[in-house]
């Protein structure tokens, strides 16, 4: 049996905005990992291409190994690694087991409508822990003496282009 593409695209939509959340998610724990590690100086460009380099690193690591590094840099509560692991568990279900657990499901009007509301509720929780970790993000970045406008400015230069 196929399925017109357009009955499913809501669903296909929602999963590729849950999809950017976990990678948004991702690059924030790295960027929290990147402000924990004290041997960095963000205001000596001459550090510039080894922060890119550790980001990029960091870049290839998937969300669980990502929550576990950050674990072993900095001490945080139980409730911070609960809502960390939450986020996982969404991001797993969506990428690993979704096809196989709501396949059939998608045949069906009725059934679209509730893997779409199951779709909502994971990108739900990916968005919600991407602002979670915000305020820590915020805290480190004046802790380390480098103040958002700075940060906005630099991605501003960095990658403004002449129109």
């Amino acid at each position: 049996m196929q399925i017109d593409k357009k009955e499913i695209k809501p669903i296909t939509d929602i999963l590729g905005l849950a999809v950017l959340d976990s990678q948004r998610l991702e690059y924030a724990i790295g960027f929290l990992m990147l402000l924990s590690r004290k041997d960095f100086d963000f205001t000596n460009k001459n550090q510039d291409e080894e922060i890119d380099e550790y980001m990029l690193n960091i870049s290839k690591k998937t969300l669980g190994t990502l929550m576990r590094q950050l674990r072993k840099l900095i001490e945080v509560s139980d409730g911070f690694i609960e809502r960390l692991e939450e986020a996982l568990d969404a991001r797993n279900y969506l990428i690993h087991r979704f096809l196989n657990h709501q396949g059939e499901k998608i045949l069906t009007r009725d059934g679209r409508i509730e893997v779409l509301n199951l779709v909502k509720e994971k990108r739900k929780i990916l968005y919600e822990c991407y602002f979670f970790l915000d305020p820590f993000i915020q805290i480190l970045m004046e802790l380390r003496g480098f103040p958002a406008e700075y940060f906005i400015n630099e991605i501003s230069e960095k990658y403004e282009r002449d129109e």
